[in-house]
């Protein structure tokens, strides 16, 4: 790690100060200078992009672009500015600008700034009118429970694994109950949204027909298993999602 840091702080050195390169081609040239500190700036950038999204939203290293300013002697205040997207480029498309503090004691975050699309709006949109019919059938009253997307639990299955368990009956609902009534270009289901206390889930999801289904879900002997299932009919919604949202 403090190799890490040497490095970024001799690279942005170069880049402040404007260095350039005579005919010897053996000095390195501005853009390798840049591309290098972008390279080595990208495991940083991609873990605050993961804390903020709660998964790996893609990125590519094509698109950063880098704003320098030298605040004394070899400590540096470097702000990245990249333009996020999911599956095979496609929205919804975010632009984050990450502020970090780069000097020999280290890398730090200070400040984070998010830009979302009309997509990301749409989605939240429509995610939340479910999750509040859903709610309302059952009389569901979640507040003590931490929320997670799809994409976010099957993040926090890879990191903690002992919610593998968990995200295994979140992904079985999506392959051979949500996927079966897909008819693309567009949808009106989301993924299953899972809300977690302690031992205790309930995994929550809307059919294409309108039925709304909850799971009750709980882990004994480290292994969740899914000990009650309901469904309603409520509210059928629009095809107003493209098929991979």
């Amino acid at each position: 790690m403090k190799k890490i840091i040497v490095i970024l702080v001799l690279i942005l050195s170069i880049i402040a100060t404007q260095i350039t390169t005579n005919a010897t081609n053996q000095e390195p040239k501005y853009k390798d200078v840049y591309d290098t500190l972008i390279t080595t700036l990208y495991p940083y950038i991609r873990e605050e992009i993961s804390n903020y999204y709660g998964y790996n939203k893609q990125l590519m290293l094509y698109s950063v672009d880098l704003d320098i300013k030298r605040v004394s002697g070899y400590s540096f205040e470097v702000e990245v500015k990249v333009r996020t997207f999911e599956h095979a480029h496609n929205p919804p498309y975010g632009i984050e600008t990450i502020t970090f503090s780069v000097s020999p004691s280290g890398v730090e975050l200070l400040e984070y700034d998010h830009l979302g699309d009309e997509y990301e709006k749409l989605i939240l949109e429509f995610s939340s009118e479910i999750i509040k019919d859903i709610k309302q059938s059952f009389n569901l009253d979640l507040d003590t429970y931490s929320k997670y997307s799809f994409d976010q639990l099957l993040f926090l299955a890879e990191k903690h694994k002992e919610y593998s368990s968990l995200s295994d009956i979140a992904l079985d609902i999506v392959v051979n109950v949500l996927n079966p009534d897909l008819k693309p270009p567009y949808k009106n289901f989301t993924n299953p949204v899972t809300l977690i206390n302690g031992n205790n889930a309930y995994i929550l999801f809307k059919k294409s027909d309108g039925t709304n289904a909850v799971y009750k879900v709980v882990k004994e002997n480290d292994k969740w298993k899914v000990i009650e299932q309901k469904s309603k009919i409520g509210k059928k919604m629009d095809n107003k999602l493209l098929w991979y949202m």
